[in-house]
């Protein structure tokens, strides 16, 4: 509806130019309350969605700055761990030459030494965990280890695993390095071939050690991770493993049972306990469902089993071999897989018959033992000597088999090597040597190979509370018989005596000589008497170097030390448990998409992963400590090759640093531009739109004169 009021032509001009104006003016006003030319879309679409662009990938590499930040103050933590390292590494050297040098009063040479194997780590460095335990709590988890005392001609095996660690610890899931020592020297003590031998301990660096009781040079000692071991404890762990199988002798009609009213039993035995599993329609399958009376499939069948063995602990699992035949395996993997299937009473079969004693079919697990560390003793060379008495006939040896076909030595018939032997001026005891005595596989004994010799003998000794510990028989690189005492010094002596019998055809010599002189054709004991004497060292301890060996092995510690304390908001790229480099890697991302980015491989710094081990001997000889500075010297290679590493890291990620912070800057810049106003500008403009409005007030004013004019007229 019309006001009914009527505008002149004059002063609706100068209305709507004073609306312009005012609008222009609160534009104006707006951009310079809001330093915006544009701020909304309205204002530009694509000037403001450009800049919201460019504002948006600004934030996100600004995020980014602070992971960026972060890298190089890791980096950086390492590099001064690795200039402390070295410091250390120095000191060490500076240890070792100051040993070197001080002549003082230096041994020539060492005593006779065991045979020692020393695992290729610590056990808590393998085992990668805060507590440097490991998780013992399943068959499926065996460090079991091999142990050969013959250069690996036979090996006796240390079962550790749940079933023989359980007398040691409590808590299976955190087994310690001392846990596993007792359990292993416990089953030293009862193995009939290593008892009296070897043992083992857990030394200065974490490792477990096993050593030969006896010394020189006859000792040998290999120690590796049996074939059914998954857990590698310092001497490697099996490989290519699979655990024993037990396959049902019957098929499940069809696929499927019907339980009814009626049940099937047998007995699970996985080589460390024994459980009876009863399949019957109240049985739960895996979601927890009774199987029922009526007709069930094989596989519901499976997971009842399944869940039964699983309530009883069992590391056993539960499959088909074929789409109606149960089959069970276990994990414990390798040879010595123990598991066992029987049927009992039932009143259906589920493979294992109705009646008690039915046994499934039984694959054997497979394993191939690690290839493990070796060692051998070593004879004194500080003129020392232990009394020794070598064999003067070479033993031809025994071929083909085993058991042997040829060669060797003839025990059979009424063949006699006896002779006696003395310790000192104690009793003699007689060593028996016939066909009754020799362990020989030969039937009769007449294919008698030298170790077959040394081993009868030695078992006649161990036998002699009088011999045992402290003589023994063995063959050397010639093949001819050694005895020798098992302590050095000039108390040892040793004598031997042929007492093989009267009758001469039938005396063997075996390196000791022979009863061979006869009076009125009957051999007399006129055989010649052999006697070895040990010999004290003649060389003595130097003190001062065994100090400095002290100092030394002090360093060591400190440089793990170091190199564990080099960490950087919770990163360590000098430090790692195990050798997963993932364990102590750095990734910086550079931009907003993750595509650009930077892994930084940590290392392993600590003396561990420098090759440096503490002094054992107490740098007693000149060669222990030239090997020691060898290791240094590598060590020192090590570190500047990771230092140059490091700095060729950061240089990089310093880099992408100051570019980010650079794009950053330009990002912000051009959304600035699409977007900000000239405040210059701006307030000139709303300047001049205030004298524009001013001046058009004036204009409208001056428009309503001729209608005052008329007003007047009309008073």
């Amino acid at each position: 509806m019309s006001s009914g009021i009527t505008l002149t032509a004059a002063t609706r001009q100068n209305l709507l130019s004073l609306q312009g104006t005012a609008d222009l003016l609160t534009q104006t006003q707006n951009r310079l309350s809001t330093g915006k030319k544009v701020n909304s879309a309205l204002d530009d679409p694509t000037s403001f969605f450009t800049s919201q662009a460019l504002s948006g990938r600004s934030g996100d590499l600004g995020s980014l700055l602070n992971g960026i930040s972060n890298g190089v103050q890791t980096i950086q933590a390492a590099n001064q761990g690795i200039t402390s390292i070295q410091k250390l590494v120095d000191s060490a050297k500076s240890t070792a030459n100051q040993a070197l040098a001080d002549k003082s009063a230096v041994t020539s040479g060492l005593a006779a030494t065991a045979a020692t194997v020393s695992g290729s780590k610590s056990f808590q460095g393998l085992a990668g965990t805060a507590d440097g335990t490991q998780d013992f709590s399943s068959m499926a988890k065996d460090g079991s280890l091999d142990i050969s005392l013959d250069g690996g001609k036979t090996k006796t095996t240390i079962r550790l695993d749940s079933a023989t660690l359980g007398n040691n610890t409590s808590d299976l899931t955190k087994v310690s390095a001392t846990q596993i020592v007792s359990a292993i020297n416990s089953q030293i003590s009862s193995s009939s071939s290593l008892k009296g031998n070897v043992s083992a301990s857990v030394a200065s660096d974490g490792r477990i050690s096993f050593s030969t009781t006896k010394v020189g040079a006859q000792q040998q000692l290999s120690v590796s991770g049996s074939g059914s071991s998954t857990l590698d404890i310092g001497f490697g762990k099996g490989s290519s493993q699979a655990g024993a199988i037990v396959t049902g002798t019957a098929a499940m009609t069809g696929g499927n049972v019907t339980l009814g009213a009626n049940s099937s039993t047998f007995t699970v035995n996985d080589g460390s306990k024994s459980t009876d599993i009863t399949i019957d329609s109240t049985s739960l399958d895996a979601t927890g469902t009774a199987l029922g009376a009526a007709a069930t499939t094989s596989d519901r069948v499976k997971e009842a089993i399944q869940r039964k063995l699983d309530e009883a602990g069992f590391d056993v699992t539960v499959g088909n071999a074929t789409n109606t035949t149960l089959t069970f395996t276990s994990k414990d993997v390798g040879t010595g897989s123990a598991l066992t299937v029987t049927g009992k009473t039932s009143t259906v079969d589920l493979g294992f018959g109705t009646t008690t004693g039915t046994s499934g079919t039984r694959t054997v697990g497979t394993g191939t033992a690690a290839s493990g560390l070796s060692a051998k003793g070593s004879d004194a060379t500080d003129g020392s000597a232990k009394a020794l008495i070598n064999g003067t006939k070479v033993l031809a040896a025994a071929t083909g088999g085993p058991p042997a076909t040829a060669g060797g030595l003839d025990f059979s018939g009424d063949n006699d090597a006896s002779f006696n032997l003395q310790i000192g001026d104690g009793q003699a005891k007689k060593i028996t040597l016939n066909s009754d005595t020799i362990l020989s596989l030969s039937a009769g004994k007449e294919f008698t190979s030298a170790q077959d010799i040394a081993d009868t003998i030695n078992s006649q000794i161990a036998a002699d509370t009088g011999l045992s510990g402290k003589v023994s028989a063995s063959v050397d690189e010639n093949n001819k018989l050694v005895i020798s005492s098992t302590s050095a010094g000039s108390d040892q002596k040793i004598s031997i005596t042929a007492a093989q019998g009267t009758t001469v055809a039938n005396n063997l010599d075996i390196g000791f000589g022979t009863q061979t002189s006869t009076i009125n054709s009957v051999a007399t004991n006129t055989a010649t008497t052999v006697s070895g004497f040990g010999k004290d060292s003649t060389g003595s301890t130097n003190t001062t170097r065994q100090s400095l060996a002290k100092q030394f092995n002090e360093i060591l510690n400190q440089i793990t030390q170091q190199a564990k304390d080099s960490s950087y908001n919770g990163i360590n790229l000098l430090y790692r448990s195990g050798d997963d480099t993932s364990e102590n890697s750095l990734k910086v991302t550079f931009n907003e998409t993750g595509s650009s980015s930077l892994t930084i491989s940590g290392a392993k710094l600590d003396s561990d992963g420098l090759g440096l081990t503490a002094s054992t001997g107490g740098f007693q000889t000149d060669t222990e400590i030239n090997q020691t500075l060898t290791a240094i010297t590598a060590a020192t290679s090590q570190l500047r090759g990771q230092a140059s590493t490091f700095g060729s890291n950061l240089s990089v990620v310093q880099n992408r640093q100051d570019f980010s912070k650079n794009l950053i800057n330009i990002l912000d810049t051009g959304s600035a531009n699409l977007t900000n106003a000239d405040l210059n500008e701006e307030a000139a403009n709303s300047q001049a739109l205030s004298t524009r409005q001013s001046i058009g007030i004036s204009a409208l004013s001056l428009a309503n004169t001729a209608q005052q004019g008329i007003l007047q007229l009309l008073r």
